[in-house]
């Protein structure tokens, strides 16, 4: 056994408690988990167990009424019983996300299996979104101003003013929690074809796969072939565990806000060099790179100015992001003797051999997004469509925690002395 672990009779044994008590400082976040291969029962963290311990040797075996309902401290970690990080890449409850993705399960079925649990027999089928009377004038601005931001701020006035047109309690308005998250998704969809020579926003009403329907919006063609290949990106984008943008959704939900400011609240924080920045840098590179000696050169010159290289060496990932190896092999079957995929694919093994640099999610997309001959900038949108179910999925988990996510900070400026006299 993992000596980080304890099983549940050397819990018990160091809390002097019954398991049911264990079971309950579980349930409020103050002992971690892990599971057995192979076995129901679960390990338990002995770091949070032997911090609760101390606390009950000190007199105070309950939180105090500010920490049981925050998370404190600069050791921040959350439990999570959505996705984990695993050597062979991330796992939606439980489940091996690039064998889903081989297995073709649906970006529906994704959204089923992080939002309830349950990997569904039958992939469901979504019904089209509510158009609320004031969303579609404020749509039909959206082209005028594509070209003046980045794809992250046009989602986000999508989903605001989707929200805003909904009412004052739009979850509730548009049905339920999970009906009004699933809308939520099929409107940021259309986003992607903001990004085409001529900016469009159409919303589609077609009972249709979400794969199908972000094809459409992008001007694509709308085959078997691109079906599955954008469905295998949003599939592998679903959720990462804690990122930035999902912890972000997090914290609005342990305030209270409703799913569509959680997710706008996570597309704020989308802009990180491992995210939609970073996935915008990397296609900028790679496609402006004439060969994958000048692409070398540029990650150089990267590394020279000291900066992180776009979309590559995930620090989750230290010896291979199967995710994005996957997605290469995929681009390449899809259409690998197209030069501009022959391009990317050349430039990525370079940087592998030459830099030992390890590919990530990003220059997946970027990859697929080449083979299927989608617009600039279509990998970050891709990946925001795909982790909106992650989103939501931790906001939805949030909330049943009960607890609001509230970190204390450590002063470190300056002291300065007073005085009464002075």
């Amino acid at each position: 056994m993992d000596k980080k672990f304890l099983d549940m009779k050397q819990a018990t044994a160091i809390l002097g408690v019954k398991p049911q008590t264990l079971y309950a400082y579980v349930s409020r976040g103050l002992v971690r988990t892990a599971s057995q291969a192979g076995r129901k029962a679960s390990l338990y963290s002995r770091e949070d167990v032997e911090s609760v311990a101390m606390r009950s040797r000190k007199g105070t075996p309950e939180l105090a009424v500010g920490d049981r309902s925050m998370r404190w401290g600069a050791g921040l970690i959350l439990p999570t019983s959505i996705s984990s990080i695993e050597a062979n890449g991330p796992h939606y409850r439980g489940r091996n996300a690039v064998d889903l993705a081989r297995a073709s399960r649906t970006f529906e079925d994704i959204v089923e299996l992080l939002w309830t649990g349950v990997l569904p027999v039958e992939s469901p089928t979504w019904s089209p979104p509510t158009v609320p009377e004031a969303f579609p004038p404020f749509a039909a601005v959206l082209p005028a101003i594509a070209k003046l931001s980045n794809s992250r701020r046009l989602l986000a006035l999508i989903a605001e003013a989707y929200t805003a047109s909904a009412g004052k309690n739009p979850e509730l308005s548009l049905g339920a929690p999970v009906l009004a998250a699933r809308q939520l998704i099929q409107v940021l969809i259309p986003g992607i074809g903001l990004l085409r020579p001529k900016p469009r926003y159409e919303l589609s009403l077609n009972a249709e796969m979400l794969a199908a329907k972000v094809a459409r919006a992008a001007g694509i063609s709308i085959t078997s072939e691109s079906v599955e290949a954008i469905n295998i990106c949003l599939v592998l984008s679903a959720d990462n565990e804690l990122s930035t943008s999902t912890f972000a959704a997090r914290v609005a939900a342990s305030a209270g806000a409703d799913i569509f400011s959680c997710v706008n609240t996570a597309l704020g924080a989308f802009e990180g060099l491992l995210t939609g920045l970073g996935c915008d840098q990397a296609e900028l590179l790679l496609h402006r790179a004439s060969s994958p000696k000048e692409y070398v050169a540029a990650l150089n010159a990267c590394i020279k100015r000291k900066e992180a290289l776009p979309g590559y060496n995930h620090p989750l990932y230290p010896d291979v992001d199967h995710r994005a190896e996957f997605m290469l092999e995929a681009a390449v079957a899809l259409n690998g003797k197209n030069p501009a995929v022959r391009a990317v694919v050349e430039s990525v093994r370079a940087a592998g051999e030459e830099l030992g640099a390890r590919p990530s999610l990003a220059i997946g997309l970027v990859a697929m997004s080449t083979a299927l001959g989608m617009p600039a900038h279509s990998p970050g949108v891709l990946m925001a469509i795909g982790r909106s179910a992650g989103w939501v999925a931790h906001a939805f988990e949030q909330r049943l925690g009960g607890y609001m996510v509230r970190p204390r900070a450590r002063y470190v400026g300056p002291s300065f002395l007073t005085s009464e006299h002075s």
